[in-house]
């Protein structure tokens, strides 16, 4: 097997995860990423390339013939949980023996779900990018393959072939959306092998690239190269144990960060600008926030990347405190 090919190729389909793709991105993936041949050949179910002995990705496709095609549940650490049917004709024919070499030794592989069918008229045929998983067990008693994302150390394999730290934790970041959102770090259970320096740049590299450098606020954007005005704020602050998770960050121009941290405003559960009553108090002039006041923010085009719902809550019932 290509170990290092495997590895760069599931590296691309991290930096994806949660991202709703076309059939063209996995079946002619060098079109959209140079170098990559294909992530899935959409002809079956299971994905094993010429190059390798191995499957490299699954799809569940929403003509599947199979019962246990859609059942996803979160486990405790909020890693997500599925079942995966085997083609039919046993554990011995060539895709499935593909899928049983990766359980056999952990073998991570990217997993993809059909959101819609071509004959959707506004999308077409369009795929989920689940993540990496891995398949941990099989049940013979239910026929399917139980295939969970992929923990801490498989992550830290798979990005392993990144030389630089800031990205390697970055692609760790996008890995993981798709996992259950938890707004707080237990430090004392937290294992990093990336440097906290470099895990704060990541994070706000990769929040400004979703919010386009620009405050999400007042959409003000000043970029020269890498001269960028706008910061990456955590919604769930760092010294309230607030996660690195993108869901739980914003992106907004400096004088706006210093009135987010300090309560000058928040935002409710419609994205909305909700300024505090002690704005009333305060000597003002050209102070463009008080304009915005219930306006929506801007957010990312893609749709996992906007701030969590429970980041959210959390910030309100604060604000209220």
């Amino acid at each position: 097997m290509n170990q290092q090919r495997r590895l760069e190729t599931l590296v691309e389909v991290a930096k994806h995860t949660g991202r709703q793709v076309s059939a063209a991105f996995l079946k002619r993936t060098a079109s959209f990423i140079p170098g990559i041949e294909r992530l899935h050949n959409l002809i079956t179910g299971i994905f094993k390339p010429a190059w390798s002995n191995y499957a490299l990705s699954i799809v569940i496709k929403i003509d599947s013939p199979y019962d246990h095609k859609d059942e996803v549940i979160f486990l405790e650490d909020g890693r997500w949980l599925m079942t995966y049917s085997p083609r039919a004709g046993g554990l011995n024919i060539p895709d499935n023996r593909a899928l049983v070499k990766c359980m056999d030794e952990r073998i991570p592989i990217a997993v993809f779900k059909q959101m819609t069918e071509k004959s959707d008229r506004q999308y077409g045929s369009t795929y989920l990018v689940l993540g990496l998983g891995v398949i941990t067990s099989y049940d013979p008693s239910a026929d399917v393959f139980i295939v969970e994302s992929v923990d801490q150390s498989a992550l830290e394999e798979v990005t392993g072939v990144i030389a630089d730290e800031e990205t390697r934790y970055e692609v760790q970041l996008y890995a993981k959306l798709t996992n259950e959102f938890q707004p707080f770090v237990e430090e004392e259970r937290a294992t990093y092998t990336v440097s906290a320096p470099k895990r704060e740049e990541a994070f706000r590299h990769l929040v400004l690239r979703e919010y386009e450098c620009c405050c999400a606020v007042c959409q003000m954007k000043f970029r020269l190269i890498d001269l960028i005005e706008a910061t990456a704020a955590h919604i769930v602050p760092k010294h309230k144990k607030g996660t690195d998770d993108p869901r739980n960050g914003l992106a907004l121009c400096r004088t706006h960060h210093w009135a987010f941290d300090v309560g000058i405003f928040s935002l409710d559960d419609e994205y909305r600008v909700l300024l505090s009553q002690k704005v009333k108090q305060a000597e003002t002039r050209n102070f463009g926030l008080l304009s915005l006041s219930e306006q929506r923010i801007m957010l990312p085009k893609t749709h996992i990347l906007r701030p969590h719902p429970e980041a959210l809550e959390w910030l309100v019932m604060t604000t209220k405190k």
